[in-house]
């Protein structure tokens, strides 16, 4: 009965460290959620919030970056802020920061019509 229990806690030991090896695919690579909110100049800002797939922010630990991508049309201009503080700006989405001190980094990307935020701690 002992050899069988054994048996049992060696497959699962090597089955977990399977499953563990196989989630670690990219860590030099995390990211960044956007939350997007819509307005328009008359009405002011809408409450539901908005969904685009086509804008993805994340950072890149290799290059100590923070990198946004955006396959669209729409003109929009980027606000990276340390601590609520800006540090950086590109009037294009598809632009690429250098990070080189730790703390609280808010992305903010002002499109014409909509406003993507989003925040990462390094």
């Amino acid at each position: 009965m002992k050899k069988i229990f054994t048996l049992i806690l060696v497959i699962m030991t090597f089955a977990l460290h399977a499953i563990a090896q196989g989630s670690n695919e990219d860590t030099s690579s995390k990211g960044i959620v956007l939350e997007y909110s819509q307005y328009t100049e008359t009405s002011g800002r809408h409450r539901a919030p908005m969904r685009m797939d086509n804008i993805e922010a994340w950072y890149n630990a290799e290059s100590n970056s923070i990198n946004i991508l955006y396959d669209g049309d729409a003109t929009g201009e980027v606000f990276l802020y340390l601590n609520n503080n800006i540090i950086e700006y590109d009037s294009e989405i598809n632009t690429s920061f250098q990070i080189s001190i730790p703390g609280l980094y808010k992305i903010e990307i002002i499109g014409e019509t909509w406003i993507a935020q989003g925040y990462i701690q390094l």
